[in-house]
């Protein structure tokens, strides 16, 4: 089973503190420490998915999770109001592998 990545597992962990935005069982929304947009949010399975392009990305609980999540900020943080977009990654260079979502608002560049 491949290692979680070291930054989510110190977030889930509790090692790496983070304001968190939205919890439930399958995943944790939280507030980007080094934010790249005025709002940046990370959604991230609790539990470690390689990618989305994994198979394990198809579980339809986990999935409704990451959309929840995604409404639940975009609401708290008034992102419907604004605009905002969503990132996935399939693969990022220089990463351990594992799905995650970024959430940046508002506006929409």
């Amino acid at each position: 089973m491949p290692r979680p990545d070291w930054y989510c597992d110190d977030v889930l962990s509790g090692k790496l503190g983070v304001e968190k935005v939205w919890e439930d069982e399958h995943v944790l929304a939280f507030h980007h420490p080094k934010p790249t947009a005025e709002i940046h949010v990370v959604v991230i399975p609790k539990k470690h998915i390689k990618s989305i392009l994994e198979p394990e990305a198809l579980n339809g609980e986990l999935l409704s999770s990451m959309v929840l999540a995604i409404q639940k900020t975009a609401s708290k943080l008034e992102l419907d109001q604004n605009g905002f977009y969503v990132r996935t990654n399939a693969a990022t260079e220089g990463v351990t592998p594992h799905m995650h979502w970024h959430i940046y608002g508002p506006g929409i560049p």
